[in-house]
């Protein structure tokens, strides 16, 4: 599978992937083997994919394209709002949902 890196890093050699399927992000945890593998936000990824406890994760990482999309991660913030955001280490982005509950039909059950 192809993905873009969101978050890297180094040090513990780890990243998240937002994979080409637009399913779950896919999240990297190389070991020593792998530790001279260095990601950076935007680079375009190929790798393996599997499912653990639920967890999509990915492995045997390779970078394809460094620098393919840099301001991914910036761009998709823009997306929600400031106060919905989460600060500090290890942000996590909450999106909103496309239709409020009243107008969703697949929420009032008219799907």
């Amino acid at each position: 599978m192809y993905g873009v890196v969101l978050w890297s890093d180094d040090a513990e050699n780890k990243a998240v992937f937002w994979c080409e399927d637009h399913g779950d992000l896919a999240f990297f945890h190389g070991t020593e083997d792998t530790a001279a593998m260095a990601f950076d936000a935007g680079d375009l990824v190929e790798f393996d994919v599997y499912i653990d406890c639920k967890l999509r994760r990915a492995r045997n990482a390779c970078v394809v394209h460094q620098g393919m999309s840099p301001d991914l991660p910036r761009t998709l913030l823009t997306y929600t709002t400031p106060e919905k955001r989460v600060t500090g280490i290890g942000n996590v982005i909450p999106f909103q949902a496309r239709c409020q509950q009243d107008a969703c039909p697949r929420v009032r059950g008219q799907a």
